[in-house]
């Protein structure tokens, strides 16, 4: 996949960035926050599960391990023959529940590599109302509208569409390890998300006021091209994004409910 998806021509997707009102310090001092997978809500993120096949691998490598620890500690193991060294393993593996212990490993290795990286999660929709209530504190906050076209954005790393699915995607060691950070349970479907995923080494450190650590990277007013303002944002806030852009290209919007039904439009500052 490109660093930029694309959708159908050489038109680059839209991608939209919902956030909080006090996310205003994204204009304000041009960077943007990668969050580590373990800092996510979702407590499902970035998990595989076994395949038939990785279980029995599994299971042969923990039994070769006991073989040669086997070897090494017992005198004469070497002479003992091929029937007699299958009842020891099961001696010595008797009461282990291989399967517990193989997934929790597994889980936990990709638990810690994963805090390795940090992803940054947008939207193709702007007009969505679940996500407006979800990240953008009920229409108090506002969504950004990136130009994927720009090169400061594609910059911030690749960006890779989201699958929903009703199981975890399954590895083997046979083959290549999926992509897992690319999948989300399907009931996340109406997020509509793409994800660009960044080691963290690459993006700068620092501390909040409650010594939490935060990655970000630069993100210049310049590869934005539009804020939509939701209709509950506080004054003040509002006057404030306003003034941050003063002088640029970016668009400006606020949002106009209808009268007569449930949906919204956008009316341009």
């Amino acid at each position: 996949m490109t660093e930029v998806a694309k959708s159908k021509g050489d038109e680059a997707i839209r991608l939209f960035k919902y956030v909080p009102p006090e996310r205003v310090d994204i204009l304000l001092n041009e960077k943007i926050a990668f969050t580590r997978p373990g800092n996510f809500p979702d407590r499902f993120e970035w998990r595989l599960c076994w395949s038939n096949a990785a279980r029995k691998e599994f299971k042969r490598r923990l039994f070769k391990d006991v073989e040669k620890r086997a070897e090494l500690e017992i005198p004469g193991y070497r002479q003992l023959s091929s029937r007699q060294r299958k009842k020891g393993r099961k001696e010595q593996t008797r009461g282990i529940d291989i399967e517990t212990i193989g997934h929790e490993t597994f889980q936990a290795t990709i638990q810690r590599e994963s805090q390795h990286f940090g992803v940054l999660c947008l939207s193709t929709s702007e007009k969505n109302h679940l996500m407006w209530n979800r990240y953008a504190n009920g229409f108090q906050g506002f969504a950004i509208e990136f130009d994927t076209n720009h090169d400061e954005f594609k910059k911030l790393g690749a960006c890779w569409k989201v699958e929903y699915v009703s199981e975890p995607s399954a590895y083997d060691y046979s083959k290549p390890t999926p992509l897992f950070f690319r999948f989300k349970l399907k009931c996340y479907e109406y997020e509509s998300e793409y994800r660009l995923v960044r080691p963290l080494c690459e993006c700068f450190l620092e501390k909040n006021d409650r010594g939490n650590e935060l990655y970000f990277r630069p993100l210049p007013r310049a590869c934005i091209k539009a804020v939509y303002l939701g209709n509950r944002m506080e004054k003040t806030i509002r006057e404030n994004i306003l003034g941050l852009l003063k002088g640029t290209t970016v668009q400006k919007f606020d949002i106009s409910p209808s009268s007569e039904d449930y949906e919204f439009s956008f009316r341009q500052i």
